[in-house]
């Protein structure tokens, strides 16, 4: 990460005793605790840096672009990178880590040049003593600061491009496997009035489910003309409550249409508060990061059929549909997953 001149910083922001601290292991239960009116509790007392462990929900470029932008303006963050790891067993919470190129256009006071940000997400997409490549379904080690932002407590580099404020992650063990989702209905998240539920204890509602793999059941999406990557859905269980979902990146959205009737909705249970200042008790949306095509569940179900290598689109035949798509991604390159150091 980039240098800078520490010892006029620390006095300032912290102070060395408090960087001195150890990290600290705390659950995703403990960390995203929160007050009444949906502030972060974990934050009023928390250590300098917490150490989380858990699965892998998501393959961060299939959510957030990552793709090197300098661009200077008013949030403009450039290239993006986030993940959510979900505890195990009566852990039943989660915790997303993100990390963003532009600080400056932010929050912050620098930004990364294109190549000191892919060499950070190139960092961040391997683990440190092995070069495996992270997935979804690994069980991984996250060590690092964290921020409260819009609702939840995200572990991140507190939009500082200082070595000090580095976040780790480390492989635990390859290959353990998505969590199943949780099955649950629109009437577990709203209102019959289409209020969310919040629950300061986080034991119903957006809070609980909060940073967790989940299955939405028997949902229809009302503004289909909206489908595609990148974009914001809206689903209803026909009974006045709604819901809206983030729609990843994934080639899935592209490649496939909408689904229609009444579906079911795998996915990460998030929260971006809205308003400003944000409400903190509001905003939770489900993520979708990529869809497979099999028209029943709006999700990735991670076992495409066939065998065929040049079947890119995953029909069964391999054709001029497989060429376009080859075509059209020519020489593309992934960043922070090719020609890193």
């Amino acid at each position: 990460m980039k240098a800078r001149f520490w010892a006029v910083f620390v006095p300032v922001v912290l102070g060395p005793l408090v960087m001195a601290q150890a990290p600290v292991p705390v659950t995703h239960r403990e960390l995203q605790a929160v007050h009444a009116d949906g502030s972060s509790a974990f934050d009023d007392h928390g250590p300098w840096q917490v150490v989380v462990e858990g699965i892998l929900l998501n393959n961060p470029e299939q959510w957030l672009d990552p793709t090197p932008d300098p661009t200077v303006g008013p949030w403009l963050m450039g290239g993006q990178w986030e993940v959510f790891v979900q505890g195990e067993g009566e852990d039943h919470a989660g915790t997303a880590c993100w990390i963003g190129q532009n600080y400056g256009n932010g929050p912050g006071e620098e930004n990364y040049t294109n190549g000191e940000w892919l060499a950070e997400i190139c960092r961040l997409n391997r683990d440190p003593q092995t070069g495996y490549v992270f997935r979804a379904g690994d069980r991984v080690r996250v060590t690092g600061t964290y921020l409260f932002y819009a609702g939840k407590l995200n572990i991140n580099e507190n939009h500082q491009t200082l070595p000090q404020f580095d976040f780790t992650m480390e492989l635990v063990k390859a290959g353990v496997g998505l969590p199943q989702p949780e099955p649950i209905t629109l009437a577990d998240l709203k209102y019959a009035d289409d209020t969310e539920i919040f629950d300061p204890n986080r034991l119903r509602g957006g809070e609980y489910y909060q940073g967790c793999r989940v299955r939405l059941e028997e949902v229809t999406i009302v503004n289909p003309e909206n489908w595609g990557p990148g974009q914001t859905l809206t689903v209803t269980d026909g009974q006045g409550r709604t819901f809206p979902l983030r729609l990843g990146l994934g080639t899935g959205f592209s490649r496939y249409a909408c689904p229609g009737g009444v579906i079911d909705v795998i996915g990460i249970l998030n929260q971006v508060a809205p308003g400003f200042p944000p409400d903190p008790r509001k905003g939770y949306h489900l993520i979708v990061p990529n869809y497979d095509g099999n028209g029943l569940v709006l999700g990735d179900l991670g076992h495409p059929r066939g065998n065929l290598a040049g079947d890119v689109n995953h029909d069964g035949v391999v054709n001029l549909l497989d060429l376009a798509e080859l075509a059209a991604d020519w020489l593309a390159v992934r960043a922070g997953l090719y020609d890193c150091p």
